[in-house]
């Protein structure tokens, strides 16, 4: 480019910008990267979204909206003002329908991207967090557990892998459990033995919620889309599948330097309340078809208590098979709390980084986790011993805080043990926890929530450990 002009490019729908510049507009398709380079005067060009523009540094822009919209706006070099925001970058901003003047310091690219209208002013739970209606979780078409099993096995039949599921659980080393075995036997006898052909929407299950999980955006991904299903059997239960989907972020949710705000995502939730029922269930079978493939598969997780005690799991695909890694952010305090060189590793780490860990914010590393983890219904909490440790001093509630972000803790700290119940209602534990992403999506739309949010529960002062 050559020095003293400004290039503008527009990626707004329903906005025009008048920048300063005397040549005639080139003949070019709107999606083109192509840009201007001719030399120009400060006169007026009106530009239609798509094109893009010379700007002499000082003259300035004009951006007019004809309607409100969410919009990120950056420059290569130098620094840009825009509605009151300075910096290199400015964004995610909400803008009001109108004319705004764009200024820039430095001859250098300024971009402007459309990040779609801003979210409405009031967000349901039930439309933008949780879904739980029946019109939509009784359509198996939709959200059915054959389905959604079926996105691991790439479109094959899912018996298989559900079969030896079930009786993976009564197999590994960590923990024999044979309640998922007996629920199994109950289908075989229903549907036969050969697990190619069984349709998993015959099974006693039931979709109790689809759940979004923008609240665990990290900077790189968009968090994830959550289903859940719980068994409906007489006797073989309490026993819940939840199947987590990652939430990419789009190219409209990335800054300039790639990390990811996910504003456009957040906003793309948030519309859903805005719309009547036919409009919301017509929008999230679209999401759900964009969601449930194999490549964004992330976890099955298990809750059992068909034989006590409680139990969780995660269950991670690996060549075809499920299988347990190590539980997300769940220490193995039943290993941990014996003398040995493990719990000598571990309290040198938790020492070391105290901070992190009374702020929920650090990953337990995998060696610390443990690949199941169980909980006696009516027994008083076994707490993780951190005896020798002497940050404790300084952060009192270090323990709780670490065994918090863990699955054990989460549930059984306010019972009931699970979040979204057979007949998908919600636990007070959960119905708390949504009130506090309701006001981390609104954030998150504006694009000024904290990324990531601390591990564990994301309500303010949530009820900890004993």
């Amino acid at each position: 480019m050559r020095r003293g002009f400004v290039i503008v490019r527009l990626a707004l729908v329903g906005l025009a910008l008048v920048a300063c510049g005397g040549a005639s507009k080139p003949d070019v398709d709107a999606s083109s990267d192509a840009t201007l380079d001719v030399p120009v005067a400060c006169a007026l060009v009106e530009l239609t979204p798509g094109d893009e523009a010379a700007v002499r540094a000082g003259c300035g822009a004009r951006l007019t909206l004809a309607e409100p919209r969410l919009v990120d706006a950056w420059v290569a070099r130098g620094a840009l003002s825009l509605a009151g925001h300075e910096g290199p970058y400015v964004g995610p901003v909400r803008l009001e329908a109108g004319t705004w003047p764009v200024e820039v310091s430095e001859d250098a690219g300024l971009v402007v991207r459309d990040l779609g209208p801003p979210a409405p002013e009031t967000l349901r739970i039930e439309r933008s967090l949780t879904w739980s209606d029946d019109a939509l979780l009784d359509d198996a078409a939709v959200v059915g557990l054959h389905r959604v099993a079926q996105t691991l096995t790439g479109g094959g039949p899912p018996g298989p892998m559900i079969d030896a599921m079930f009786r993976r659980f009564g197999t590994t080393a960590h923990s024999e459990r044979l309640g998922p075995q007996r629920l199994l036997e109950t289908q075989i006898d229903a549907q036969g033995a050969d697990p190619t052909t069984w349709d998993l929407d015959a099974f006693p299950f039931r979709a109790t919620g689809v759940h979004n999980r923008i609240d665990l955006a990290d900077g790189e991904s968009c968090g994830e889309l959550r289903v859940s299903f719980a068994s409906t059997h007489p006797l073989h239960q309490p026993f819940h599948l939840i199947f987590l989907f990652a939430q990419p972020a789009r190219d409209e949710d990335r800054r300039p330097d790639g990390s990811a705000h996910c504003a456009s995502t957040a906003s793309r939730w948030a519309r859903l309340s805005a719309l009547g029922d036919g409009e919301v269930h017509a929008a999230a079978r679209a999401i759900l078809d964009e969601a449930l493939t194999a490549e964004r598969f992330v976890l099955l997780e298990t809750l059992e208590f068909i034989i006590s005690p409680w139990e969780w799991r995660q269950w991670a695909l690996v060549d075809g098979a499920l299988e347990n890694p190590p539980l997300f952010q769940t220490v193995d305090a039943e290993r941990l709390n014996r003398r040995g060189p493990d719990r000598d590793a571990f309290l040198a780490w938790v020492e070391e980084n105290a901070a992190a860990i009374d702020a929920r914010a650090l990953l337990v590393p995998e060696r610390f986790r443990a690949p199941s983890a169980r909980v006696n219904d009516g027994v008083p909490w076994i707490p993780l011993d951190l005896e020798g440790v002497p940050a404790i001093a300084r952060y009192p509630r270090l323990r709780q805080q670490l065994e918090m972000v863990g699955c054990p803790a989460c549930h059984v700290t306010d019972a009931p043990f699970v979040q979204t119940l057979p007949d998908r209602s919600f636990s007070p534990f959960y119905r708390r926890e949504l009130d506090a992403r309701v006001e981390h999506l609104r954030a998150l739309t504006e694009g000024r929530a904290p990324i990531p949010a601390a591990f564990g529960p994301l309500q303010y002062e949530p009820v900890l450990p004993p």
